[in-house]
């Protein structure tokens, strides 16, 4: 369903006001919203909201797959693989499930199975998308026990297709509008999963919803990197979130202006 300009920013302005109650020692405006890149240039990753059925350990624990409902945004191609972001909110923790990228003349069945309810996605590796302890590792080995504790009573993930998908949270500080479009404004601390995939490649999806509701908008346009000078007011609250949130100050400041958005209804995924 489309949307103007004056839509997406009134759902912003809500959304800084409802999400409070879940966010309530930081204390400045701001909307938590879900990054999606990918590293091949030109390319988008391609973003859905999907209940969830059931986590499952495999493998000896090695492997956590996800049981879905509805369907995958798309099926993924040879070198593309599927992730499963999911955050428990009010604890502001969670993990990416991702596949093995697919390859050779394997189909695309090798990522994930078909149940009558929805896909399961075969998940072989786990990443926090938080700080943790376990962030700085490249290979992270998180205890299968922690993150069924922490995220298996989520009731809803995104899920991201695309060469070296990634899914990341981030707090949108400023928002406005330049040239009919919306413009999003966020920063960064450390330079992790989501900066290596930007280095290569600016196309970002950004997934934002009601956190009560699991329905919202996504938007997708070009992640620029900006300078403080370009937007003052911008980059200032932008540092006064990171100051509010004990971040420290932010390393780059990104904007992402976008060049279509739509709107996401959970509500027949949810009923199934």
């Amino acid at each position: 369903m489309s949307l103007d300009v004056a839509s997406v920013l009134s759902f912003l302005d809500e959304q800084n006001r409802k999400q409070a109650r879940h966010f309530p020692t930081l204390q400045v405006d701001k909307v938590l919203s879900f990054l999606g890149t990918t590293s091949l240039p030109g390319s988008t990753c391609t973003v859905s909201v999907n209940p969830v059925r059931q986590l499952e350990g495999t493998g000896g624990s090695k492997e956590l797959h996800v049981h879905l409902r509805g369907d995958l945004p798309r099926e993924p191609a040879n070198g593309e693989c599927v992730t499963v972001h999911i955050t428990h909110v009010d604890q502001y923790q969670g993990y990416q499930i991702k596949t093995r990228t697919l390859s050779g003349r394997e189909t695309p069945s090798a990522l994930f199975e078909r149940e009558a309810l929805g896909p399961v996605v075969k998940g072989s590796h786990i990443f926090t998308v938080h700080h943790s302890p376990y962030t700085m590792k490249f290979f992270e080995q998180i205890p299968l026990e922690e993150v069924m504790e922490t995220i298996g009573k989520v009731p809803c993930a995104l899920v991201g297709v695309g060469e070296t998908a990634n899914i990341s949270p981030r707090f949108i500080f400023h928002w406005s509008e330049l040239d009919g479009r919306p413009l999003l404004f966020h920063g960064d601390g450390l330079a992790l999963k989501t900066y290596m995939n930007l280095k290569s490649n600016r196309e970002e999806s950004r997934t934002i919803i009601d956190l009560d509701t699991w329905s919202g908008i996504q938007l997708e346009g070009t992640c620029e990197e900006f300078l403080p000078h370009e937007h003052p007011e911008a980059y200032e609250r932008i540092s006064q979130g990171f100051l509010a949130g004990g971040w420290g100050k932010p390393s780059r400041a990104f904007r992402l202006h976008a060049r279509s958005w739509r709107k996401l209804d959970l509500a027949a995924a949810l009923a199934g």
